[in-house]
């Protein structure tokens, strides 16, 4: 669904990514010209092209609109400066890469989770990492729920020794792995002294990973290799990351040759990006299904028969098509073809098909009349709803264009509310809209966890309290779903799971808690002009997003 770090992100997270990809207008032109520009006479400097609308010198990675998000540092993909445990493979499923924890494994019923830690790894500034340190930080998390930004539960974390981690949790956790690992690891040394870490700066990061903070400036930031790097280090010696205020500027930076790697959306890409330069290459894969989330505590998609009304009326292979994304298919919003073999055997092949002279009987059935204007009445209110959205998304834009078209066609009047990319995740967690698009989810190795970030009734805040990790933004409430998301993590065997997944799956096609209308990628731009490397459908091996994983795999021309 949509970045963060949006996911994003438009990624990653999608909002996870979103999010993560941020960064303030900037001029590329001051950092060079030309095919692979950005870095002057250095071919092994990659320029990397972000989006934000305020950069500031801000690398606190448990805090959104930084600079660390400049970096596209979300769940699963983040990690040039600050590592993860582990690397989450939203690509290759199942393909999860080791990082700072070389092993793990659960046991007690899945309530213990041990992990193993790499040898040899030290922070940039020469000090050694340890059990100590991931012990501090997930602590840190649990004192300040305000940086727990996954949203992760324990009761306790210890270090039996320098390089063992032990997580202990009141019940079966193992559904919630990979949002366990994915959190960035900080120093003890450093982070202990820092009064508040919800406001912390960290102006000088110090990380462990394959990069280190070079320069900043209002427009852009280099980071460049570390050369005591724990694993073999790069072979590329630095990373120039630009601000730009949106996707089209983001664009023409990439087509331009000013920028050599980026994830965004290209429109006409083929034509504008592909068919430029035989160096360009632009890979999309699916990886989450997005569409209209609604408020479900707002009139009139509280109502389910007006959101019913909107799934029957709504041509998806249009809404997506304005973005080149494929529309959504299985009605129980799971992202095809990737979890076809959880798909219960009553939702088999079944699509969503459009049909908007049951879409208009929806609504007369549920007691609404089409007034003089063309537009649905019940109650002496107008069957209308806005959609909130960052201005600087354009692939939404698109999208939402054509979705004001469909559902004026259909008597439903839609209102674009747009807003930033500093505000959407307030006002989206608050509660605060009556719908958007781009939701905070990226892929996850089962259909419950992917089910778990967006309807868990459990995780239904109040409205004006952000919900933790942005999961279940809808406020979406059933009390059979509520038991199922409790039942499942104590399920012992995979019938047992898929029974649970089953039920899930037939309250979601039941109620509509949002309305899936196309599946996204997590977008990734590049030029092999300088390196060569990157990820791509004959080498599917991670996500193109800019990301260390990649990073690492690049060769100088």
């Amino acid at each position: 669904m949509a970045t963060t770090p949006s996911l994003t992100g438009s990624g990653i997270t999608r909002r996870g990514l979103l999010a993560g990809a941020l960064a303030g207008a900037g001029s590329v032109a001051l950092f060079g010209c030309g095919p692979g520009g950005g870095s002057g006479s250095d071919r092994s400097t990659l320029t990397v092209a972000g989006q934000s609308d305020n950069l500031t010198q801000v690398f606190n990675p448990f805090v959104p609109n930084s600079a660390q998000g400049l970096t596209y540092a979300n769940r699963g993909q983040g990690g040039f400066i600050y590592e993860p445990l582990v690397q989450i493979n939203v690509v290759a499923i199942g393909k999860d890469i080791p990082w700072l924890a070389k092993s793990w494994a659960w046991s007690d019923g899945n309530k213990k989770l041990t992990l193993k830690l790499q040898s040899g790894v030290k922070w940039t500034d020469g000090k050694p990492f340890s059990a100590d340190d991931v012990v501090f930080t997930y602590e840190m998390l649990k004192k300040y729920p305000a940086i727990n930004l996954l949203g992760v539960t324990f009761s306790t974390v210890t270090a039996p020794s320098p390089t063992d981690i032990v997580f202990e949790f009141a019940t079966p956790s193992q559904q919630d792995f990979t949002n366990i690992v994915s959190v960035p690891i900080v120093s003890k040394h450093i982070w202990s002294k820092a009064e508040d870490p919800t406001t912390y700066t960290d102006k000088n990061p110090v990380g462990t990973g394959p990069f280190k903070l070079s320069d900043f400036s209002a427009q852009s930031f280099l980071l460049v290799r570390n050369e005591d790097y724990w694993q073999p280090k790069a072979k590329i010696k630095g990373l120039r990351f630009i601000a730009f205020k949106d996707n089209e500027s983001m664009t023409n930076a990439l087509v331009q040759g000013q920028a050599d790697w980026g994830g965004t959306y290209i429109a006409n890409a083929q034509k504008t990006y592909l068919a430029r330069d035989s160096h360009n290459h632009y890979w999309a894969p699916i990886t989450g299904t997005d569409g209209l989330i609604p408020n479900l505590t707002r009139w009139p998609l509280s109502d389910v028969a007006v959101r019913r009304a909107i799934s029957l009326g709504v041509n998806r292979k249009q809404v997506g098509a304005a973005t080149g994304s494929p529309p959504a298919t299985s009605v129980t919003g799971l992202p095809m073809p990737a979890y076809t073999s959880q798909i219960s055997p009553a939702f088999k092949n079944v699509n969503y098909q459009q049909d908007t002279a049951k879409a208009e009987k929806t609504l007369t059935d549920a007691g609404y009349k089409k007034a003089g204007d063309g537009y649905y009445h019940k109650d002496g209110k107008r069957l209308e709803f806005s959609i909130s959205f960052p201005s600087a998304y354009t692939d939404i834009a698109a999208r939402v264009q054509v979705l004001v078209s469909q559902l004026k066609d259909i008597g439903i009047k839609l209102n674009i509310d747009t807003t930033t990319v500093t505000d959407i995740n307030t006002i989206t967690a608050t509660g605060k809209f009556d719908s958007t698009m781009g939701y905070p989810v990226d892929s996850a190795p089962r259909a419950f966890s992917y089910y778990n970030d967006t309807i868990n009734p459990n995780l239904a805040y109040p409205i004006g309290k952000a919900t933790p990790s942005m999961q279940n933004i809808q406020r979406f409430k059933n009390p059979e779903a509520a038991s199922l998301f409790k039942e499942y993590p104590n399920a012992t065997t995979d019938a047992q799971r898929q029974q649970i997944l089953d039920k899930l799956e037939t309250i979601f096609a039941d109620n509509l808690p949002w309305i899936p209308m196309f599946y996204w990628g997590t977008y990734g731009n590049w030029s092999t002009a300088k390196v060569t490397g990157f990820p791509s459908p004959q080498d599917p091996y991670f996500s193109p997003v800019p990301n260390p994983v990649v990073a690492l795999r690049l060769k100088p021309v």
